[in-house]
């Protein structure tokens, strides 16, 4: 059997031309290839990437409430596609969109932003948002409909998908081990009902607001995906702009060059040059290095507010390693928190489970960050030491002036490779580990400079301006 890395996956859609796959005019595979690649990992190697609780019925009819306010933003210059997740600013109670909201007050814009952990984070400060609860409302509703009757339109796409997706799903079995079809075929049906419903609602949008550009937090984010294929039918030029470093093995940002898929924008954004030899998209998507104006403005601000704290450590959750982080984090608190203040900072979809899934998390000793009142840049500007596995926030602790040490799982060992083998950082297996090197002040120090392009504000306008004033 083969491994499940990046490089046997990409292999493999080679091979079988899944990037290619229609039904219905929708490149299914391509829609479902992160899920499906997850998939794998997790029934081979244990690896998955965390899972959102299901909406509730009250959930539900407040995003029913938001879906009744009308779009009025009409012939936009920019139209950025947020990703909701909002972070309190201490000193005025807003909650702002670390990506959007700066560079969307210098332009004539409108920011879609869809529910994050099912809300959204109010006050925002900003006039120009627009809730995006309709099409979330409209798919969920979709999709439970199409179940619970069994409806005709189901019927025919559940069989369409099992046509094509057998060999594919027996050849998985045969390459990779697991016998996946039964539980990821109707997942992607349900995929189809998504990026339909989904892309028939953002199409009224352009119809309105008629932007010259398209910005995208997270582009294989369904409404972003959306957009990227209307975008291309349209003549509108799109943008993903990075949320965070991109890895080797993270598969949104790995394909084979010849892929040119509509649901791709056309210019990647990224931080810093060093992500140009990891990530790789098809080639007919352009990279362009323009820095991250947020870390660049608050940086000094968080830095001033508080000071650095040699006695703090903060752990840093990932949605694949969050049950690992967690205990190790634990453990390291029960050794040396009446000695040290450990933070554990929870990745934001995790509020919603960690008591029932890490509930050793539940500890005096361990200070669990369960909300978004206060931005991670907080925890990293007063910690020494961050502590986790693979994630962006290690270049951000790194550009904080954090000592670095990694924890050896998942796939960590290979995509922090550049601070491993040429930073020194050390890779450990267990919390004793940890605890060793806090105690020698042993952790591994990155010089912080260098972790982002300059001038970042400046160079995304630059950007923007290039191609809205054409």
């Amino acid at each position: 059997m083969k491994e499940p890395t990046i490089e046997n996956f990409l292999a493999f859609e080679r091979e079988h031309k899944c990037n290619q796959i229609e039904i219905e005019g929708m490149h299914v595979w391509a829609l479902y290839r992160y899920e499906i690649h997850n998939a794998i990992k997790a029934a081979t190697v244990g690896r998955t990437e965390g899972d959102e609780a299901p909406f509730t019925k009250k959930e539900l009819l407040t995003m029913a409430l938001n879906a009744l306010k009308p779009f009025k933003y009409k012939n936009v210059d920019v139209l950025f596609i947020g990703n909701g997740r909002r972070t309190k600013n201490p000193d005025t109670g807003i909650y702002e969109d670390i990506y959007c909201d700066e560079i969307a007050k210098n332009y004539n814009s409108v920011i879609l932003e869809h529910p994050e952990n099912h809300g959204h984070c109010i006050p925002n400060g900003m006039d120009n948002v627009y809730f995006t609860d309709k099409v979330a409302f409209q798919t969920n509703l979709g999709v439970k409909l199409s179940k619970k009757f069994n409806t005709r339109k189901r019927q025919n796409r559940t069989a369409e998908v099992t046509r094509i997706f057998t060999p594919l799903f027996d050849a998985i079995q045969k390459d990779f081990g697991p016998d996946l079809a039964d539980k990821l075929i109707p997942d992607i049906v349900d995929r189809m009902y998504y990026i339909d419903i989904t892309k028939k609602y953002c199409a009224k949008i352009l119809d309105k607001a008629k932007p010259k550009l398209i910005i995208e937090i997270c582009y294989y984010a369904m409404e972003s995906y959306a957009m990227s294929i209307l975008g291309h039918e349209r003549g509108i030029p799109t943008a993903e702009y990075s949320h965070g470093f991109a890895f080797p093995t993270h598969t949104p940002m790995q394909f084979n060059p010849e892929d040119h898929l509509t649901e791709l924008p056309d210019y990647e954004l990224i931080y810093s040059d060093t992500q140009l030899p990891i990530v790789n998209l098809p080639d007919n998507v352009q990279m362009k290095t323009v820095g991250f104006p947020f870390f660049e403005k608050q940086r000094e601000h968080y830095q001033a507010a508080n000071p650095k704290n040699d006695k703090a450590i903060c752990f840093i959750s990932t949605l694949a390693e969050g049950e690992q982080i967690s205990k190790v984090a634990a453990k390291v608190a029960d050794l040396i928190g009446d000695e040290y203040h450990v933070y554990y900072k929870l990745h934001p979809l995790e509020f919603g489970y960690y008591k029932q899934r890490y509930p050793w998390l539940i500890n005096d000793k361990l200070d669990v960050i369960d909300n978004n009142e206060n931005h991670i840049f907080k925890y990293l500007a007063e910690s020494a030491i961050v502590v986790s596995t693979r994630t962006a926030s290690v270049w951000e602790g790194i550009g904080f002036g954090c000592k670095t040490i990694l924890l050896n799982y998942g796939d960590t060992a290979v995509n922090m490779a550049y601070f491993i083998n040429e930073k020194n950082v050390p890779l450990v297996d267990d919390a004793d580990q940890v605890v060793d090197l806090i105690k020698r002040d042993a952790a591994g120090y990155v010089e912080p400079d260098g972790m982002f392009e300059p001038g970042a504000f400046k160079n995304i306008c630059t950007f923007i301006d290039n191609i809205i004033k054409k």
